[in-house]
């Protein structure tokens, strides 16, 4: 019996499942129906109000904070670093190849232009001397002898003539043995320091031998190089001071006394060479030097950085111009302290807006509160 039954329990439920389904379909399409009318009648009350509030913050002036336009100088200060270098300074060598005789120099102590530094022995030298003076002697009684019978007859005038030819040919020949014996000493050739003896008494040279170094260093030069872009704000006779590892407490001033004529193409750099005084003669060749040199600049006007903005076309600035917002081109030249120096459109009599520039727009009446802001005074 129950086997029975429960085919049509089942039948039964699910006809009563749908007629509840077609019954609630029923009850909701006239609702949906009728929401579209519902909605839109009262929908544009509220957009009008908010359209009227919107519309009250457009005309209302924007409270801001402006600072005024300086001016300063867009100068630099170029750290470099240089190699000092004797005035004059020279590697010196023998003319002539042979034997050490004797080292008449001491390193650091200065010697004067033509002083003996170093002689080799000159044996030899000495004695071609002596002969080649013996034959002008005798060429010289020669000559002498036959141009006192020139024109008599005695002896012909082509013997005279030889005579005298001779008598040239010994002082060339006595010229050069002096000559040869001039090269077994070495001299100084400007007034300087030498250095350290490269050789010693007795040794064997040649004319690649290097004795010793000659330095004229009253003044120290500095080649320094310079980048090509501030090659313009460089002149001959501009200042620098220089400090060396050596005398850390010190301050050596200098000059520039030279500019290369040529910029490298690789390093996009320029040479240019500097002066040192050196009348106590604490600098040396060779020593490090860290430089600084001032390059003047041009008068621009400066602007807080709080105050530059940036968009599509670039940097800008907003200006207060008769209570309006006036958005004016300015490109940043170079950041100092807290500015920024500025190129563009503005005028030194001009505010800029520091605080408040979220809500600028062309043309928006602003209005200035507060106080002016801080690091606006001029650099």
């Amino acid at each position: 019996m129950n086997r029975l039954r429960s085919p049509w329990v089942v039948l039964m439920t699910v006809l009563c499942l749908a007629a509840a389904v077609a019954w609630v379909a029923t009850r909701t399409e006239p609702v949906q129906a009728q929401a579209p009318a519902q909605s839109s009648a009262p929908a544009s009350a509220p957009a009008k109000a908010e359209g009227g509030r919107k519309g009250g913050r457009d005309d209302a002036p924007i409270p801001v904070i402006v600072a005024p336009v300086t001016e300063g100088s867009d100068g630099v200060e170029l750290t470099l670093l240089g190699t000092g270098s004797a005035r004059k300074s020279v590697t010196v060598h023998s003319p002539v190849d042979g034997e050490v005789a004797e080292v008449l120099f001491k390193p650091g102590k200065a010697v004067r232009a033509g002083d003996v530094l170093l002689r080799l022995v000159d044996r030899r030298e000495r004695l071609a001397v002596d002969l080649a003076a013996a034959k002008v002697d005798a060429a010289r009684v020669m000559h002498t002898r036959y141009e006192a019978t020139r024109g008599t007859g005695a002896v012909p005038d082509t013997v005279s003539d030889e005579a005298r030819a001779a008598l040239r040919t010994a002082e060339i020949e006595w010229s050069q043995a002096r000559e040869e014996l001039s090269d077994r000493v070495v001299r100084a050739p400007f007034a300087g320091t030498p250095g350290l003896a490269a050789v010693e008494k007795g040794e064997r040279i040649n004319t690649d031998t290097v004795l010793t170094t000659l330095d004229d260093r009253d003044e120290l030069h500095l080649d320094l190089q310079i980048p090509e872009a501030y090659l313009a704000r460089v002149s001959v006779g501009q200042p620098l001071l220089a400090v060396n590892p050596a005398h850390p407490a010190r301050r050596f001033e200098g000059r520039v006394i030279q500019i290369d004529s040529r910029v490298d193409p690789v390093t996009r750099q320029i040479k240019v060479r500097a002066v040192l005084p050196n009348a106590d003669d604490v600098l040396r060749s060779g020593m490090s030097f860290q430089v600084n040199l001032a390059l003047p600049g041009e008068r621009r006007l400066s602007v807080p950085e709080l105050a530059l903005q940036w968009g599509r076309d670039g940097s800008f600035v907003w200006v207060v111009r008769k209570g309006k917002a006036v958005q004016v081109a300015a490109r940043a030249v170079q950041r100092q302290d807290g500015r920024v120096l500025v190129d563009g459109g503005l005028t030194a009599q001009d505010s800029v807006v520091v605080e408040g520039v979220q809500r600028m727009r062309e043309g928006r009446t602003v209005k200035v509160v507060g106080a002016e802001a801080s690091g606006s005074a001029s650099p």
